[in-house]
């Protein structure tokens, strides 16, 4: 009897500490877990935002040379004497035109990350290589480049734009000191002192060297990999080994990953676990203004951009954890064995059984506080819909105490009336599919709003529905933010209308609301007649005045429901809804008369000028079966263009009703 009763207190002393400090641990190795992954976040965020401006910085960097050659005064009066044989033979000699190529081919000599720089004339011939590919002075081999992208295209621009051949339309190589290497072409116009194009300049860049410093900037602390692809799905890399396989430059990453495409190709930039893996991307369109530095714009073919740059790491394990870490396997077999030996004096001494009970109310206290003061919101909530636990960190946000909470409010009436839909849905998926997630607003007990993220989960006892675990984050701050880069980007900066993408996104919403109610939407454009001339002789600071008073006269000859829209340096459009055609061309006529009686004051010139203007003027109506306003832009647009040719100052109908 007594060997039997300390079997089963040894039994108990060995289990009880075993499932006791499973319990504990368990939520310890858990946090270690979250903050191993939010050491990942942390470090993605660092290793792309280095990867950001790696690529920021090299691009900048190259496409400001192609500028800095493209205005070198010797390139510009070589190719200008080019492109006068007589002036050529009298002003360029053979030694100024071998000191030329002579510079130009130290230069790419020293930087690696250019392979050639090419001369081309307006005609496409192509005048001066480097690295020199004739002797100076040599009959021109009669290359042409008439047919290439980058000469036709570059041909289109004016003085300080570029133009990039898309990486992954056609892969370019060169071989370079006896390695093939992919390159990409930059190509820009070159004009004279007078301002007569006389060429462009053709640079390559050695995208392997770029792509290389782009991944030592992106260089993770243990294994992963940098991802870089075109807006097509193409992966823009070197030969890349990857967890799903080898991705080679121009490879369609798409099909050969489509589960990670997918995930990258909805959003703009964020965070997924994808097959065990964890991503991070962000977007980058090497045509936007953070790139142009002193370029006045990039060109390219659209559809290859934006580009998507992002970091591939393993998703972290127990057993990698473990394995990585073996202080932690250590801890936890330490742990377990001081457990079992406080169990077995357990068995020996009840006061021994007290202190470890003390032990274990410790923790428990610790975890609650840990619940209670958490950084983000925590509730439960009942098959109604009852609050039955929230934490105090929700609380302080609602400005409610547990007591007016707990057991007596149902979480719905907590949210506003707009977002009550999303918390619904979200509700029931948890009911019906043990998860569930929602944006909504949270109403405080102050009447102010807060925003906020809801993921939540069933808990289930005995195959029964107990009740919800849900947590909570806020994200008004996200919020404000997005809707004042929302307005920023909506908005005309110089005179506070709304812009040409403002105008196209209401136009929809109109559009739509139209073919309800049944009624017609007017469309007018307007420009500014001879406004070039303003700027020539007043200057630029003079325009920007006159475009502020014309918007000024313009709007207070408006209804409030009129949308007035700056679309183009000095043109206009302005959205009628609810406007009949004959009604649309008085408001046009109208806004004519009013502009060619009004006086304009120039307070840059001294003495102060006035001046006069006149505008021309298009009307139209969006037709019945029109989705957009493109086609109404193209026809009263048509119908200004006429009013130009006819004398400019006048309103010109084109289309419509």
């Amino acid at each position: 009897m007594r060997l039997r009763r300390l079997t089963t207190r040894l039994l108990l002393a060995v289990s009880v500490p075993l499932i006791l400090v499973t319990a504990m641990l368990l939520p310890v190795l858990h946090v270690h877990m979250e903050t191993r992954i939010e050491g990942l976040h942390t470090e993605a965020r660092a290793v792309l935002k280095a990867g950001q401006e790696a690529l920021t910085r090299d691009v900048n960097e190259s496409l400001n040379y192609v500028l800095a050659i493209a205005e070198m005064p010797t390139l510009r009066r070589y190719l200008s004497n080019y492109n006068t044989p007589a002036l050529m033979e009298q002003s360029y000699s053979l030694s100024d035109m071998a000191q030329l190529s002579h510079f130009l081919d130290t230069i790419i000599s020293h930087y690696p990350r250019y392979t050639k720089l090419v001369l081309i004339d307006n005609q496409g011939n192509e005048v001066l290589r480097a690295p020199q590919s004739r002797a100076p002075g040599a009959q021109v081999t009669g290359r042409q480049h008439r047919e290439m992208d980058y000469f036709a295209e570059a041909n289109k621009l004016l003085p300080r734009d570029l133009y990039l051949s898309p990486l992954g339309r056609d892969i370019h190589y060169e071989l370079v000191s006896g390695d093939i290497i992919p390159v990409v072409n930059v190509s820009t116009p070159v004009f004279d002192a007078a301002g007569r194009r006389q060429g462009v300049v053709l640079l390559s860049l050695n995208w392997r060297y770029l792509t290389t410093a782009l991944q030592q900037a992106m260089r993770l602390s243990q294994a992963g990999n940098s991802l870089l692809m075109n807006a097509q799905g193409q992966w823009l890399l070197d030969n890349t080994t990857l967890p799903l396989g080898t991705a080679h430059l121009g490879e369609a990453f798409a099909a050969l990953a489509p589960a990670y495409w997918q995930v990258m190709n909805q959003r703009h930039q964020g965070f997924a676990s994808v097959d065990n893996q964890l991503l991070y991307f962000q977007t980058e369109d090497i045509r936007t203004q953070r790139y142009r530095s002193l370029a006045g714009n990039i060109y390219s073919e659209p559809s290859y951009y934006p580009w998507k740059l992002g970091v591939l790491l393993p998703k972290p394990t127990w057993r990698s954890l473990i394995e990585e870490e073996t202080t932690v396997l250590w801890f936890l077999l330490l742990t377990y064995a001081v457990a079992v030996a406080f169990g077995m004096l357990w068995a020996i001494s009840s006061q021994r059984q007290r202190t470890l009970r003390r032990a274990a109310q410790r923790h428990a206290i610790e975890v609650s506080d840990l619940y209670e003061n958490a950084p983000c919101g925590y509730h439960s909530l009942d098959a109604s819909g009852r609050v039955v636990k929230m934490n105090r960190t929700e609380l302080a946000w609602l400005g409610y105490s547990a007591d007016e909470v707990m057991h007596r409010m149902a979480y719905r009436d907590l949210i506003t009336p707009e977002t009550r839909p999303q918390f619904d849905q979200a509700f029931q998926d948890v009911l019906q599919h043990q998860t569930g997630s929602a944006e909504c607003s949270l109403l405080t007990r102050s009447g102010e709003q807060r925003h906020v993220m809801i993921h939540a989960s069933a808990y289930h006892r005995a195959g029964k529905f107990v009740h919800s675990r849900a947590t909570v984050f806020d994200l008004t701050e996200r919020k404000h933010l997005e809707e004042q880069l929302r307005a920023q980007a909506m908005t005309d900066p110089l005179t506070g209308v709304f812009n040409r993408r403002y105008l196209q996104a209401q136009a929809t919403v109109e559009i739509a609301r139209s073919r309800r109610q049944h009624y017609t939407i007017a469309l007018i454009t307007i420009d500014i007649d001879h406004f070039k001339r303003i700027n020539d002789e007043h200057g630029h600071d003079a325009g920007d005045n006159v475009l502020q008073a014309f918007t000024s006269i313009v709007a207070r000859l408006l209804r409030q429901e009129d949308l007035l829209c700056r679309v183009g340096g000095e043109e206009f459009a302005i959205l009628l809804p609810n406007t009949p055609l004959a009604q649309a061309t008085q408001v046009a006529e109208r806004i004519r008369q009013t502009v060619e009686v009004a006086t304009f004051q120039v307070h840059e010139a001294r003495p102060e000028k006035t001046l006069w203007l006149t505008a021309s003027l298009g009307v139209t109506t969006v037709v019945a079966n029109e989705t957009s306003l493109t086609a109404a832009l193209k026809r009263a647009d048509i119908g200004l263009y006429r009013a130009k040719e006819q004398g400019r100052n006048r309103v010109v109908v084109h289309g419509g009703e």
